[in-house]
């Protein structure tokens, strides 16, 4: 499901619509009433709503441009984290993680999706014609096989693979404060650790704290 428009958002368009219309007015066009002229173009903007209710997320810079346009405005970047960006971010994060290549995708996307790709384009083939869930599923495909790798290397060389920037479902039980390379760390090695980063205070004197005096950059 598409998310709204803020009520923030909503405000900003309005406030913008009645500028540029406003602005139409004083070149002598001539022009139906605000609320009709407003969804008027609203419905150019988006192509299938006229209200601002109705509109979503992805059509905030469409419709926001088309009336900054009549004031001489700058057009603004369309940001929109979509569903889509957010499942190509998680297969890239993937991807890069077990550090696989990525013409190994290619004849998976060929056989799951049809799609002719090859690794250049593959991205860009499964934003144009894949759904999130086509790529959430390859993602699924693509942690397996990594996983997969890490214990074949694990058996080989008996070390555990540590994964840097591993999802939540990923991180060893306690999270990864008391682990390194998932390798539980005790209590003291911690402690030693800290004291090694952070230095003990000076000791305190029957006048205040001992430590370096500083000397008065501008004296009187």
């Amino acid at each position: 499901m598409k998310k709204p428009l803020s009520n923030k958002q909503k405000a900003v368009l309005a406030q913008l619509a009645a500028r540029a219309y406003k602005q139409l007015q004083a070149y002598g066009c001539p022009l139906p009433s605000l609320e009709e002229w407003r969804h008027d173009e609203t419905w150019k903007a988006t192509g299938h709503t006229e209200s601002f209710t109705r509109a979503s997320q992805q059509d905030y810079t469409l419709i926001y441009n088309r009336f900054s346009a009549y004031l001489g405005e700058r057009s603004k970047k369309d940001n929109t984290y979509t569903e889509m960006d957010k499942e190509l971010h998680l297969l890239r994060d993937s991807i890069q993680r077990y550090e696989i290549e990525p013409d190994w995708m290619v004849p998976l996307v060929r056989a799951q999706l049809h799609l002719d790709c090859d690794q250049d384009n593959v991205y860009d083939q499964l934003r144009k014609f894949a759904k999130p869930e086509h790529v959430r599923h390859l993602n699924y495909t693509v942690i397996n096989r990594g996983r997969a790798m890490s214990r074949k290397e694990s058996v080989e060389t008996g070390y555990t693979p540590y994964e840097p920037h591993a999802i939540p479902g990923t991180i060893p039980p306690g999270s990864l404060a008391d682990h390194v390379g998932a390798v539980p760390v005790s209590r003291s090695v911690q402690d030693a650790a800290r004291r090694a980063v952070t230095p003990d205070p000076e000791p305190k004197t029957a006048r205040g704290w001992s430590g370096t005096v500083i000397e008065d950059e501008f004296p009187l």
